[in-house]
């Protein structure tokens, strides 16, 4: 029957013609591709000369000739004054920075302030006398959105300079909302401390900074990073949420050095099935929910009147609330339900206590060593009310390898119980290990729900572990 295939074909040629070009263009107008240049020290270079048996080098009198480094990268113009948002990694090492918009303008800029946990930067253009004309009306710019709002299967596109192709969209969904990335990427030793968007849509080299925007052309992140097995991408890619944005334009109108983030001071958890809310793992002592009267165990089902059930949406939402205002909590304890206010105050990284083991034949050799926080502890996946000495590293190739992991919990070294950096000093010197011709060290560590007793022999100083 064929009475309905010419209506079956106009909905087919309707869905073909669909387009978001009212989205895409405006939107394009105010991505900018970002150039940097750095100078780098390159290595001295050698002649290599053979006399008779003996082999000679002679350094090049212009080996160390500064060479420039250059990079490329994406940004977005977020203010009509042409106040850019782009990656801190993509600035981070530029000596310059050339910015060149949609519409072929070429600006000079300088970078405002930068904020290495999310990842952000904010730079300006530079205005002189001979480009005064350009800045003459308003740059385009793209409204900000809440990443807390996207929604998995939602329509987004990318806009960046890939792999140098100016002015590149790339379609895909959110695939996720509230990805943290465990480990630094493979080429940088930067680390995002803040819940990731990921999207399916297309993110290269050269992307980074650009914008991740909406079906309503709303800026909703910026694209920061991906996963590969090579350098192109394989639908793994992730965004710092928009949300992250507000507490650097707050610095910025402020002229601060520093950006200021909100924080209330709870750790947080998943509700077990098939309850609602967020449970509440821990408390800071001292932190601005503890003074609320938030307590562990408690969970949270609003956000000032808002419903919440992810706490990396709830995070998202805590960065946009102003600092020193009061949110409401409305929170489930026991088998009541109550209300807490909460000032909102501004995060403090803890300060690091770090122990490297550098000397040959010193037990755990090639280790660093730090005293645990509730920050390091959600970094290693650990409880955040843990306390003590963590393994933070291994270096390849050290004694340690194969026997001390990263995120194992120190608990005994020698005969001594170890609850601080200071308890592993003691316990070393305390053993005078180092002198030692033939005996045994047993060091204990929690790995896990499992605790793991290793028992080293230490030899003359030439052993290792």
């Amino acid at each position: 029957n064929d009475a309905g295939r010419p209506d079956q074909l106009r909905r087919m040629a309707m869905v073909t013609r669909r387009t978001f070009k009212g989205v895409v263009q405006p939107s394009l107008q105010a991505v900018v591709s970002i150039y940097t240049t750095a100078k780098a020290k390159a290595p001295a270079e050698t002649k290599k000369f053979q006399f008779g048996p003996f082999r000679f080098e002679m350094p090049s009198p212009d080996g160390n000739q500064s060479q420039p480094r250059q990079a490329l990268g994406s940004g977005v113009i977020v203010r009509k004054d042409g106040l850019v948002i782009t990656n801190n990694h993509v600035i981070q090492s530029a000596d310059e920075i050339k910015v060149v918009l949609h519409d072929g303008r070429t600006f000079d800029a300088e970078v405002v302030i930068t904020e290495a946990d999310c990842d952000l930067a904010a730079i300006r253009f530079i205005k002189t006398s001979k480009n005064s004309h350009f800045f003459e009306g308003d740059f385009p710019i793209i409204d900000l959105g809440m990443g807390h709002e996207c929604e998995v299967g939602d329509v987004c596109f990318a806009i960046g300079n890939n792999l140098g192709l100016q002015g590149t969209v790339t379609q895909g969904i959110i695939s996720a909302v509230g990805r943290f990335l465990g480990k630094p990427d493979r080429d940088s030793s930067r680390k995002i401390r803040v819940p990731l968007i990921q999207t399916s849509a297309s993110i290269n080299p050269g992307s980074s900074g650009g914008a991740l925007v909406d079906t309503s052309g709303k800026l909703v992140g910026i694209n920061t990073a991906i996963i590969t097995p090579s350098r192109g991408n394989v639908g793994l890619a992730f965004a710092v949420p928009a949300n992250y944005i507000l507490p650097v334009l707050a610095a910025v109108d402020a002229k601060e050095l520093k950006v200021q983030r909100p924080y209330i001071g709870l750790t947080l958890g998943k509700n077990s099935w098939p309850n609602k809310g967020i449970w509440v793992h821990g408390v800071l002592e001292g932190g601005p929910a503890a003074a609320g009267g938030v307590k562990a165990k408690d969970v949270i089902t609003k956000l000032n009147g808002v419903p919440v059930n992810d706490s990396d949406r709830f995070l998202m939402m805590i960065a946009v609330q102003k600092i020193g205002s009061t949110i409401e909590l409305t929170v489930n304890r026991e088998k009541s339900q109550t209300t807490a206010r909460v000032k909102v105050g501004v995060w403090k990284p803890p300060a690091e206590k770090l122990l490297v083991i550098k000397d040959q034949g010193a037990p755990m050799e090639g280790t660093t060593l730090a005293e645990m926080n509730p920050s390091l502890n959600s970094e290693l996946g650990l409880d955040s009310q843990l306390r003590g000495v963590v393994v933070t590293k291994v270096l390849p190739g050290s004694a340690s390898i194969g026997l001390f992991r990263r995120g194992d919990r120190i608990l005994q070294i020698g005969s001594a119980a170890i609850k601080s950096l200071d308890d592993v000093s003691k316990a070393i010197a305390n053993e005078n290990l180092s002198k030692l011709s033939d005996s045994t060290l047993k060091i204990r560590v929690a790995r896990g729900n499992v605790v793991i007793e290793f028992r080293l022999r230490m030899g003359p100083i030439q052993s290792k572990l």
